[in-house]
Parts: C-alpha cells; sequence; structure tokens
C-alpha cells in the first residue's frame, strides 16, 4: 500500500454555471441559456399571448367583441328584445312566446333591463316551469314569477307578464339552462363565430380529403390506356343499360333518341378505361385556376338557387351546406395533387411485387402504397388544413356568421373598427400557431427511426 496521498482533484464546476461559450463568442457572457434553440414559433406565442391577455384584461372594448365573436354565453339565449314602445309608462311589459316552446321541456326564464345607453339597468324576476306533454301551441296562458317552485303549465305560448325599473329602454327576455348539458351542448354546436368557423373548417377538410384521395387515385392511371383490352365486354353492357333504358323510359323508343343514346353509352363504355385520368385532370386544372372566391360565390349564389328552383324547394344548399361544399370542392383540388405526388413517391417496385404475390390494384393500394404515401403528404396535408382555416373567412360573403362575419357586425355596432379588426386577427393568428404545434407533433410521432 502506498504512502502517498494523491494530489486533490479539481472540483468540476457544475453543469448549470458552465459559460455558453457560443454565447460568449457572439460577445455576451452568463448562464448556458439556449435561447437560440427557441423555435420562432414560440417567440410569436409568447408575444401575442401577452398581447392579448394585456388587451383582455385591460379593455372592456375587447371583451365585448371576443365575447360578441364567440357567441357566448353558451348557457342561455335571448328569446326576443322588447324596445321601449313595448313598455308601458309604469314599467309593465308583456311577452307572449313565439315560436312556441318545446312541450316536455324545463324552462328557466327572466328579464334584462337596459337604459338608452345600453348600460344594465337590472334584472328582473325568474319563472321556472315545464310544458306538460298534452300542452297546445294556440292556448294564451300567463305566467307569473316563480323564482322558487316550477309550474307546470298546459301552453307552449306563455304569456310572462313583468315590470321593469324606471329608466329602462329595451327589455331582454333570456331563457337560462345552464343546468342542462344536452342543451349546452346543442348551444355550443350551433354557435357563431369561432365555433362556426371550426365546425365548418373540420368538416370540409374531412369532405376534401375524401375527395382529393379519389382523385388522386384516378390521376395516377394510365392517361393512354390500351382501350381495346376488355372492350366487347364493355359495350356489350353498353348495350343492356341501353335495351333496359328504352324499356323503363317510352320517350327513348323513337328512332332518332335511341340511336343517339346508344351512340353516346357505347361510346362511353369504349373510352371508360381512359375516363379517370381524365376527368380528374379536368377537374384538377379547372377547379385550380379559379379563385376560392368565385368557387364559393358559385356555389352559394348559382348552384344553390338553380337546385332550389329544379327541386321545388326539395334540395336547399344555403348557409353552412354550401359553405362546406364549396370550401371541399375547391381544396379537393390541391389535395388531389398532394396524394397524386404522395403515391407516386413511393417506388414502383412495391406495386409491382404487391401484385406478384396476388393482390389486386386496390389491394395493392390499401395496404402497401397508400399506407406510405399518407405518412409522406402528412406536412401538405397539414399545411393545407391551415390555410383552408383561414380561407374560411370568404365564407361571409354567402353571410355566414363565422369569426370574419361576427367582427363585421360587432363592428358596425360599435363602430370600432380597430378593436374588432385586431380580435379577428388574434383569433385567427392564435388558431393557425395551435394547429401548426400539432402539426408538428404529428410529423415528429410519425417519422421512422431513421428518418
Amino acid at each position: 500500500m502506498s504512502d502517498k496521498i494523491p494530489p486533490p482533484q479539481p472540483s468540476t464546476p457544475s453543469p448549470s454555471l458552465i459559460p455558453d461559450e457560443r454565447a460568449r463568442h457572439r460577445g455576451r457572457t452568463g448562464l448556458a441559456i439556449s435561447w437560440e434553440h427557441i423555435p420562432w414559433w414560440g417567440i410569436i406565442v409568447l408575444i401575442v399571448g401577452v398581447f392579448v391577455a394585456f388587451s383582455v384584461f385591460t379593455s372592456v372594448r375587447y371583451q365585448d367583441a371576443l365575447s360578441f365573436i364567440f357567441d357566448l354565453p353558451w348557457h342561455k339565449d335571448v328569446l326576443k328584445q322588447l324596445d321601449s314602445t313595448r313598455i308601458a309608462e309604469d314599467g309593465s311589459w308583456t311577452y307572449t312566446a313565439q315560436p312556441p316552446l318545446t312541450p316536455k321541456a324545463h324552462y328557466t326564464i327572466y328579464a334584462e333591463f337596459y337604459n338608452e345607453d345600453g348600460s344594465f339597468n337590472g334584472r328582473g324576476d325568474i319563472y321556472k316551469f315545464q310544458i306538460s306533454k298534452e300542452a297546445e301551441a294556440g292556448e294564451k296562458q300567463a305566467l307569473l314569477p316563480s323564482p322558487e317552485t316550477v309550474q307546470t303549465i298546459t301552453s307552449t305560448t306563455p304569456t310572462f307578464i313583468g315590470k321593469a325599473p324606471a329608466g329602462t329602454a329595451k327589455v331582454a327576455i333570456v331563457d337560462d339552462f345552464r343546468d342542462q348539458p344536452l342543451r349546452i351542448i346543442k348551444r355550443i354546436w350551433n354557435a357563431n363565430g369561432v365555433i362556426l368557423t371550426i365546425k365548418v373548417t373540420l368538416i370540409a377538410f374531412v369532405v376534401a380529403v375524401i375527395i382529393g384521395l379519389v382523385f388522386g387515385i384516378m390521376r395516377v392511371s394510365s392517361g393512354s390506356p390500351d382501350l381495346r383490352v376488355n372492350a366487347r365486354k364493355r359495350l356489350l353492357f353498353g348495350l343492356l343499360a341501353v335495351i333496359i333504358l328504352v324499356v323503363l323510359r317510352s320517350q327513348w323508343r323513337t328512332p332518332t333518341a335511341f340511336i343517339s343514346l346508344l351512340l353516346g353509352i357505347e361510346i362511353f363504355a369504349f373510352l371508360l378505361p381512359a375516363m379517370p385520368y381524365t376527368f380528374s385532370t379536368l377537374y384538377v386544372e379547372i377547379v385550380r385556376g379559379v379563385p376560392m372566391l368565385v368557387i364559393i360565390l358559385y356555389m352559394g349564389f348559382a348552384i344553390t338557387p338553380a337546385l332550389r328552383s329544379a327541386s321545388n324547394n326539395t334540395i336547399d344548399l344555403r348557409g353552412l351546406p354550401a359553405a362546406v361544399i364549396g370550401l371541399a370542392f375547391g381544396y379537393g383540388a390541391y389535395l388531389a395533387e398532394v396524394f397524386r405526388a404522395g403515391i407516386e413517391a413511393i417506388p414502383s417496385g412495391q406495386m409491382e411485387a404487391a401484385r406478384s404475390i396476388g393482390m389486386s390494384y386496390f389491394q395493392a393500394m390499401r395496404f402497401i402504397i397508400l399506407p406510405q404515401a399518407i405518412r409522406l403528404i402528412l406536412p401538405p396535408l397539414g399545411n393545407d388544413f391551415i390555410a383552408m382555416l383561414k380561407d374560411s373567412s370568404l365564407i361571409s360573403v354567402i353571410a355566414l356568421p363565422e369569426v370574419l362575419q361576427q367582427g363585421r357586425l360587432w363592428i358596425s355596432r360599435n363602430f370600432r373598427a380597430f378593436e374588432g379588426y385586431n380580435s379577428v386577427m388574434m383569433l385567427y393568428l392564435i388558431m393557425t400557431l395551435l394547429l401548426s404545434l400539432l402539426v408538428r407533433s404529428i410529423e415528429r410521432r410519425s417519422q421512422l427511426p431513421n428518418d
């Protein structure tokens, strides 16, 4: 055993106290705080968050604008607003429910009073009641306040009687359903502003993905196939279709109509193998060349009225259906190219190997090609979803109360354009940044270990 004592070793500084050499090289000294690793969106989210929080918590204007754009509150609805002409000199007022209320439902109704300048002037007594299932719509029944007990009435059009305080210029009849979760969920689903924007975007994107997938697969098919393969079978099926139509429809039995129908169907049957690529290419090239605003206007003010007129008002696509179809139809063309690029990025040898082991074309697409292609196209799909969220503001031209339209309505009522458009801008920015985070997370989770 050696008698020598080893010299003391220099103590290793704590890792948290090691200077950042790169920071020192740039002229900074201090601890190793990796500010350069903070992503750009993190800085933007921080700045926007501070700005939004400061604006919301310090400005009544912003609070009112955001509440209007979110269509708050979600636990109550205003049934009717009575102006000063409906209020007697002594403050008494009456209101008969129109449209009729729902039988077998529970209601909590009260009145809110507002002054001439719009300031709150108090709240009236509460009417608690339930409507029996035998209630009749034509019968009128006077209803007095009952804040403690629940009354049972036999009319779906009760008449509320109350008295407003002095100075009241407007009475709002409020239906409060905070203790009914199903009605709250329904109210949120039917809310305007942000909820409507998200709802339209989600539904339209799902439809656009389906359209893009179908036309993307059609785009990778052969544009000039050998039309002679199975031509006899196709022509025979075309002839059978002509015979069935002639039997079912007497107007096709004239020689001219029969010949025209026969030629049309047989030509279509002969050219059928080339139709998928032709139709998909025509759709993609035309739709991508038309602005999204024009597509939405065409859907809202051309297609929708035409369908209503042709179907005697049976098919009515006004409002949400027109917006969803317009956005999905427009973005389907872009997503078709995304799917086409993803499918073509997969080596052709994989399709050949799948076909060599007995798989059909659709089986190979479903189990071999598409799973790999979807992983590749996740980033552009996420980008298109964010772009669709922003382009959903275009549906305001067909009078749908989404975020932009709600902001414009608030501005028209308050004449405060700065706060209104700032609120719209901040909401869109927050939604797009959150979606960007989600897309980045999905990309990281979908990457292969060697990527």
